[in-house]
């Protein structure tokens, strides 16, 4: 018997050692944000009891991905891990209706007072109007008939018709609002009648779901465990973007790294540390397979159409931004304390697939949709400043900054602000750079530099052979530095490129120190120009081609 006792409250023991305690709000302790989804990381200290403890977890995104759940135990050993929905009930609004309904048959009563009035209004105003037109001096009747009498019982009527009308008016326009009123007050009534009565669905009265984690930890012995999971969610993620703050005085440029963070997780995120990555695992990650190539024969006029349909497609090409209007500054004033930057919060780790920004700092990120800015790194690197001229669609200079080395800095794809000297110059976009170790930016016009450009006329000429034209020009360039000091400039300008090599062909015969790119038929020459010094450039191509066809684009 006292075996079978012992047996029975070792068994309640288990029982309730399995049973659910009161749910712990698990506080948000970290989140890595990915360019596409995030992983929220909890970590709660709790006390166990000898056996298996189960332990309830809430403030959990609704958005979690079940199948991304992890969790451990220290103190105690992990048995199983499981998600669930407790439904909430909200507080019954039925004692509201009741109220609400009383306030809507009180309005309605004085409803009915205010229209009571203007009836009361309108039917004084009717039997002044009649009479007034029923008076003997008006309707001819009187004894005492003479002109001016009548004249001035007609500028009385007049004047007396009119005010009677307007103030008919008046009170019409007050009995339809009050008959607005009173149909506005009865659908209400109607309402709140039906949701009285349940025959009418209330929101508010709507189940509110509570998404829980369910973790059975066990233990030998009463004692304090800690308990860690986390779990993936899909919409959260961070957009890189950039300021690039340029000075001419020390030929630096300040590269500002910043992560523009959004979540719709259901939660806010309150006290938390951030962790940025570079990777998206919301992308496919498996490796493609190629397939067997065939190749067979085709008709010559498929081929054709194929080529033609290739050669139509339009060229796609990453654009440079730029912008006369100031738009939105973060230039920072200056401390009066020195303080450490943001930047030295910040430790970058790297490995052989992925870059991570762990920020030593905690934030509050709402669940608004909205971007928050987060500053993730700040370096100075050296800059190259030079002058920029394509005489032959402008006139005017264009100070670049070029950055060697672009492709060690390992810059993901995203929009950047340009300043210079403290002033916005524009905006771009960062892209891929790696066919390139140059990123060259706009900085702004230079109007002080004269840049002319002009055919050179007596040395333009065409000849006529037997069986073929030749064309022979020549461009000049004049560049003035107009400035106190000497400058390096680039000249671009360019040749026409055949398209039909056969026929058509195009040689430089000049070209006066330029280097030319054969491929796109780009001229370059690098100059330095003086203080107030005026240099001229030129050069000569000729084309030549069949005299019995016309050239396109010449």
């Amino acid at each position: 018997m006292k075996n079978q006792i012992k047996i029975l409250w070792i068994a309640l023991l288990w029982v309730q050692s399995l049973s659910a305690s009161k749910p712990i709000f698990a506080s948000l302790d970290r989140v890595m944000v990915y360019l596409s989804g995030a992983h929220l990381y909890y970590s709660e200290q709790v006390n166990v009891q000898a056996g298996n403890n189960v332990f309830i977890f809430e403030n959990i995104s609704g958005s979690i991905q079940e199948n991304t759940l992890q969790a451990n135990a220290k103190g105690g050993t992990l048995m199983e891990v499981n998600t669930q929905i407790r439904y909430k009930e909200k507080k019954s609004i039925a004692p509201i209706y009741a109220k609400a309904i009383a306030q809507v048959i009180d309005s309605l009563e004085e409803n009915e007072y205010h229209l009571l009035q203007v009836a009361n209004q309108l039917s004084a105003l009717e039997q002044e109007k009649k009479m007034l037109l029923n008076h003997p001096l008006i309707n001819g009747k009187s004894q005492r008939d003479s002109l001016p009498l009548l004249k001035s019982s007609m500028e009385f009527t007049r004047e007396k018709l009119s005010e009677i009308l307007n103030l008919e008016l008046k009170w019409k326009r007050r009995k339809d609002s009050f008959e607005k009123e009173k149909n506005r007050l009865n659908l209400r009534h109607e309402e709140l009648s039906l949701l009285q009565n349940g025959n009418l669905n209330d929101t508010r009265l709507a189940a509110e779901p509570i998404h829980q984690i369910l973790i059975t930890v066990y233990a030998e012995q009463a004692g304090l465990a800690l308990i860690n999971f986390n779990y993936f969610i899909a919409n959260a993620n961070w957009v890189p973007s950039y300021d690039l703050l340029a000075n001419a005085s020390n030929k630096q440029i300040a590269i500002k790294y910043f992560a523009k963070i959004s979540q719709t997780s259901g939660l806010n995120w309150r006290n938390a540390n951030l962790s940025l990555s570079s990777s998206n695992p919301m992308e496919l990650n498996i490796k493609p397979n190629l397939a067997n190539w065939y190749i067979g024969f085709y008709e010559y006029q498929q081929m054709k159409q194929k080529a033609l349909s290739n050669a139509a497609r339009p060229l796609q090409k990453q654009t440079v931004r730029t912008t006369d209007n100031l738009q939105e500054s973060d230039m920072e004033a200056e401390r009066y304390v020195a303080q450490k930057s943001l930047s030295e919060y910040i430790q970058i780790s790297e490995n052989l697939i992925r870059t991570e920004y762990a920020i030593k700092l905690k934030y509050d990120i709402d669940c608004d949709g909205k971007f928050h800015k987060v500053m993730i790194k700040e370096q100075q690197i050296p800059i190259e400043l030079v002058f920029a001229a394509v005489p032959k669609l402008s006139s005017e200079s264009y100070l670049m900054g070029k950055i060697s080395g672009w492709e060690d800095l390992q810059i993901l794809p995203g929009a950047g602000r340009i300043y210079f000297d403290g002033a916005f110059v524009g905006e771009t976009y960062l892209g891929d750079q790696s066919n390139t170790d140059t990123l060259q930016l706009n900085l702004g016009r230079d109007k002080s530099m004269v840049v002319n450009r002009k055919k050179i006329k007596d040395k333009t000429k065409i000849k006529t052979l037997e069986n073929e034209k030749i064309e022979t020009r020549t461009i000049e360039i004049l560049v003035r530095n107009t400035k106190s000091q000497s400058i390096l400039i680039d000249i671009e300008d360019q040749i026409p490129v055949s398209q039909n090599p056969n026929e058509i062909k195009v040689t430089l015969i000049d070209a006066n120190g330029a280097n030319l790119d054969e491929t796109s038929g780009l001229l370059t020459w690098n100059l330095k120009i003086a203080s107030k010094e005026t240099k001229k450039i030129s050069f000569t191509y000729e084309v030549r081609y069949p005299k019995n066809k016309v050239v396109v684009g010449l």
